[in-house]
């Protein structure tokens, strides 16, 4: 990460509980599709509220951006946007308590 973000501590208390919402979509084995879609759709107010649209958006944009071409295929990119999203906000945490 080359930017360097300053985080509040309300900021730093929404991203902690991203990180574990991600924990708990990538444990899910059943119903992981619909999950996914409906804590999706209410992330990227909730970051953009606390931390800006420029940040937010560029969470939002983290991991592959391909077509699907089966729901197996599907389920892979969801769980790699939210991989690349976990590590994107473990990093942003870690270099705020570097700082």
């Amino acid at each position: 990460m080359s930017e360097v973000y300053t985080i509040t501590a309300e900021q730093r208390a929404l991203l902690e509980q991203v990180l574990r919402e991600i924990d708990e979509l990538l444990a899910m084995r059943q119903g992981f599709n619909q999950a996914y879609r409906d804590w999706k759709e209410g992330l990227l107010p909730r970051l953009q509220e606390s931390l800006g649209e420029e940040l937010a958006q560029k969470i939002d944009e983290l991991g592959p951006r391909q077509t699907p071409v089966n729901r197996q295929h599907r389920v892979h990119i969801y769980r790699q946007r939210l991989h690349a999203q976990q590590r994107f906000l473990q990093e942003l945490l870690e270099q705020q308590g570097a700082s």
